[in-house]
């Protein structure tokens, strides 16, 4: 009886091999699963994301009302809980998106989805290897880059290594789910997915750029034992919705924590403007220092100031716009919350006074803009570590940064045209 069981099964997943592993229906069942996967992110993360929130506003009052005006109430609430506020309410979709990624492994779908793209890699320089590596990289690109290692041949990895950094990490996933559910709620799943999959396309461009030019032997043998299409385990989905919970978490008290204070620091003083008048303040010298290279993106300074921030770790971006955006906080008053703060914010001086800072389409660029350039610091380091040189990580820095402009000065002139 186990034997004709047994039999049945095989039988089965030999019918959904040829499928999944099609050349073509292959390609078009992942990306739908994909474009499903984004859909149930923001659907299902809603309602904890609004909890969460609450929580956060509700802690905020309370030390509003216990503690004395003065510098460290306004460093406790300005600075620390409006910055790791408006990060940590995203928690719930970066535990959402993983664990769905999660039950595409463990049910043994995503060696099949290797296998399929392993086919198509091939005429970029790239192989089964260098995709394994490029889904590590939507997790963190630390890790992906390390991976890459694994690439027997030096252009292949090299390649692999020097594009990966186009892949979105959780990181920049926090940016994405901020500015879909302000300028996008009703396309959310639609926007995420082209997002992702416009960068990568521009993966794929660079690919065959440097393969063409550059890296020209790109031989690699790649084989794979597929496993068993099987019911995953709970228990593994739930230690990995604890890991990324975890690792999301520590970014929030290590390098957001710093971040949020740096840019509290630089917006208080000189004159304790407490985001009273903060264009005279430090951060706001620095902002518009820099705000003529990103107007024509149709950004300004305080943007600017959050995608320097976004160096350290792509998390610190959301904190700083929380921080350099939101109104100030008051006991009782009717709370304005992130999403709301950008959809209200208006330019109070130049000669635009008066417009909408952000519309869907200055949102557009500037998710593009984070979804490209420079990557963090600790991605930075790998890449040099990796490829033992400074030429190749001064050439990503160089390329993503540009490229980022490019690609944003793009999206923001010609939709203009149409507006």
């Amino acid at each position: 009886m186990s034997h004709k069981y047994h039999d049945r099964q095989k039988e089965k997943n030999d019918v959904l091999d040829k499928i999944l592993t099609h050349k073509f229906f292959g390609v078009v069942i992942f990306i739908g699963v994909i474009w499903l996967i984004f859909q149930a992110t923001f659907g299902l993360g809603y309602y904890p994301m609004i909890w969460i929130e609450k929580l956060v506003f509700l802690i905020e009052d309370f030390f509003i009302e216990v503690l004395p005006s003065g510098m460290f109430k306004s460093l406790l609430v300005n600075g620390i809980l409006k910055g790791i506020g408006g990060v940590v309410v995203f928690l719930p979709n970066i535990v959402i998106l993983f664990s769905l990624l999660s039950l595409m492994e463990e049910s043994g779908y995503m060696a099949r989805v290797t296998l399929v793209m392993d086919k198509l890699m091939r005429p970029l320089g790239l192989s089964g290897k260098s995709f394994i590596s490029l889904v590590m990289g939507l997790g963190c690109n630390v890790p992906a880059i390390m991976a890459a290692q694994k690439i027997e041949n030096k252009n292949s990895r090299l390649i692999t290594i020097l594009i990966n950094p186009l892949m979105s990490c959780s990181s920049r996933f926090t940016v994405y789910v901020l500015f879909i559910s302000a300028f996008f709620p009703n396309q959310s799943g639609t926007v995420l997915f082209f997002i992702y999959f416009s960068s990568v396309f521009l993966a794929i461009i660079l690919s065959l750029i440097l393969k063409r030019f550059i890296f020209r032997d790109t031989r690699e043998i790649f084989s794979i034992t597929l496993p068993c299409l099987r019911v995953p385990h709970v228990k593994r989905i739930l230690n990995n919705m604890w890991y990324n919970s975890k690792l999301f978490l520590n970014k929030i008290t290590s390098a957001i924590l710093i971040a949020s204070v740096v840019i509290w620091i630089l917006s208080y003083f000189p004159h304790n403007s407490d985001n009273k008048n903060i264009e005279k303040s430090y951060i706001g010298m620095i902002g518009k220092i820099i705000e003529p290279a990103i107007a024509p993106l149709g950004m300004d300074w305080r943007m600017g100031i959050s995608l320097i921030s976004g160096i350290a770790a792509k998390e610190t971006i959301t904190g700083s716009l929380s921080e350099l955006y939101q109104k100030e906080h008051k006991a009782g008053a009717g709370k304005l919350n992130l999403i709301n703060s950008l959809q209200s914010q208006v330019y109070e001086s130049g000669d635009r006074i008066g417009k909408k800072v952000f519309t869907p389409l200055v949102a557009l660029s500037f998710m593009f803009f984070v979804s490209i350039y420079t990557p963090c610091i600790a991605t930075i380091a790998v890449v040099r570590k990796t490829t033992k040189s400074r030429k190749w990580t001064a050439f990503m820095i160089a390329y993503t940064t540009v490229l980022a402009w490019l690609v944003s000065f793009a999206i923001y002139n010609i939709g203009s045209l149409f507006n």
